[in-house]
């Protein structure tokens, strides 16, 4: 290999170890500047209740919300990042009362069984043990049991993976402003964090539930008969719901459990007076501070504070109401209304409170096209001195067919049409639609995406664009290498040597 070979050889290897540092350096300095620009435009609010202020607490955060309207009757540090522990399964809960698939029976899974890390509360359950998905919720929520949350978890979102990624999306739904979850079970030494505003949004969403009610407020279940154990009965570990310290007014709960800086977290339901709240606690110092913080803020919100109907508070505040979200008839010439509101909407207001001062003001969110049954078409908002009071969904429901054939599988038998009266449409590799026969064919409308959704995929179409061009950069170097560099060497080599000829 001669000198001039070498030279060259070493140009245009420094040549492209130079252009890939700096393609390298671009797709960093890319990233960290999306990073960046993310954290800088991140902002977490801070959440304050309707009256302000309110009683000291132990606990480095707290927040009370009436479960109908989301509003605000107190708050501490609501939005501060703290550790949610098993306050995480009610997160969990949620999503698996939403999949809707309870009957089905659950083969549980090595993961489940032994991925769930130490110091973790378990009922017993065995890899292979077929449990239903009703009573594995039931474990998970009055027992607060890991191995059961896991295989829930896995059973909803196919994998682990996708779950956690489906937890993130649905607290963002829900209007979380500082939340990230890597764990469907909060312990086992899982690093996610939370906020007690945010796990407030989640709780309330789930006390609108009489099937999660009746769940996380019972003592004790049994777990029936499995393939491989005995029925099993599991106590609640709740201690006002299973009544072992005393709260009058708490009607059901999950224990939050013991953090790892020593702190202890717990949620709790309440009503009175035909108000229910949901109270949150995290980082109190010790177990029962956790419970005298909780009956510190629910006191104060049950003595300051009163709940109207949605309806009730608009006839009082409006002496021209008609009567618009109750019947209108005048739309359809039927004996009921296609126009309502959520069923149990309500207002919280401090007591003694105008309400002709209330502040309303009707969003409106008109869908392309709508699907059969019920069709979210706006909400309507109502504050009181800037704070949100009361918030619900202006519903349509719309009696027209057709409606695609995933929402039909969904609330089949619920119709019990009979097959007769049914034929499909469309071509392979489309959604069936389902119509009436003789009715007008339509489209089926696809479910938007929420906006966090839309930013989520927008971002990782643009990194994956980016790595895609990396990739073929990257490719295009080694070729260049192999061509020029490797090649040439390997010819060299083969190449006779030339024989000094003899004198």
């Amino acid at each position: 290999m001669n000198k001039a070979f070498r030279n060259r050889t070493a140009s245009l290897l420094l040549a492209a170890l130079l252009l890939l540092s700096e393609v390298c350096g671009v797709w960093f300095a890319c990233a960290g500047t999306a990073e960046a620009a993310e954290t800088e435009t991140k902002t977490i609010p801070k959440i304050e209740s309707i009256l302000g202020g309110g009683p000291a607490i132990s606990g480095k955060a707290g927040v009370v919300m009436e479960v109908n309207s989301n509003a605000v009757l107190f708050a501490k540090n609501a939005t501060d990042s703290l550790p949610p522990m098993s306050l995480t399964k009610l997160l969990t809960a949620l999503l698996v009362l939403e999949d809707g698939r309870l009957t089905d029976t659950i083969s549980c899974s090595y993961s489940a069984i032994n991925n769930i890390g130490a110091n973790v509360t378990r009922v017993g359950l065995v890899v292979n043990e077929r449990i239903a998905a009703i009573d594995l919720l039931n474990a998970s929520l009055v027992a607060s049991a890991d191995e059961a949350t896991y295989a829930l978890g896995e059973h909803v979102g196919g994998s682990m993976r996708k779950f956690l990624k489906s937890m993130n999306e649905r607290i963002q739904q829900l209007g979380a402003v500082n939340s990230n979850f890597t764990s469907c079970t909060g312990t086992g030494g899982s690093k996610q964090t939370s906020c007690a505003y945010d796990i407030g949004l989640v709780a309330c969403k789930l006390g609108t539930r009489t099937d999660f009610l009746q769940i996380a407020g019972a003592k004790w279940y049994q777990i029936p008969q499995s393939n491989l154990k005995e029925a099993r009965t599991i106590a609640q570990t709740h201690k006002f719901i299973r009544q072992t310290m005393k709260y009058d007014y708490a009607i059901a709960g999950k224990s939050g459990g013991k953090a790892e800086d020593g702190t202890y977290s717990l949620c709790t339901y309440a009503e009175k007076d035909g108000m229910r709240l949901v109270a949150i606690v995290l980082g109190s110092a010790s177990d029962e501070s956790a419970y005298d913080d909780t009956i510190t803020m629910l006191s104060y919100a049950f003595e300051n504070y009163k709940s109207y109907s949605m309806r009730t508070a608009e006839r009082i505040s409006n002496p021209d109401y008609a009567g618009f979200f109750d019947e209108c008839p005048m739309f359809t010439g039927k004996d009921y209304s296609t126009l309502s509101i959520a069923t149990g909407a309500t207002i919280v207001v401090p007591l003694d409170t105008d309400l002709t001062k209330l502040e309303k003001r009707v969003e409106y969110s008109i869908p392309e096209d709508y699907i059969h049954g019920e069709n979210v078409i706006g909400s309507l908002i109502y504050s009181y001195n800037g704070a949100l009071v009361g918030r619900t969904d202006i519903i349509y429901y719309n009696e027209e067919y057709p409606f695609s054939q995933k929402d039909f599988n969904a609330v089949w038998p619920k119709f019990l049409l009979p097959p007769s009266m049914l034929k499909s449409t469309g071509g392979e590799g489309t959604e069936s639609v389902i119509k009436m026969s003789g009715e007008k064919k339509a489209t089926p409308t696809p479910t938007p995406l929420p906006k966090s959704m839309e930013r989520w995929e927008g971002r990782s179409k643009q990194e994956a664009g980016v790595r895609g061009g990396i990739i073929g950069i990257s490719i295009f170097i080694v070729l260049l290498v192999v061509i020029y560099i490797v090649a040439p060497m390997i010819a060299m080599s083969r190449r006779p040597k030339n024989k000094l000829r003899r004198r």
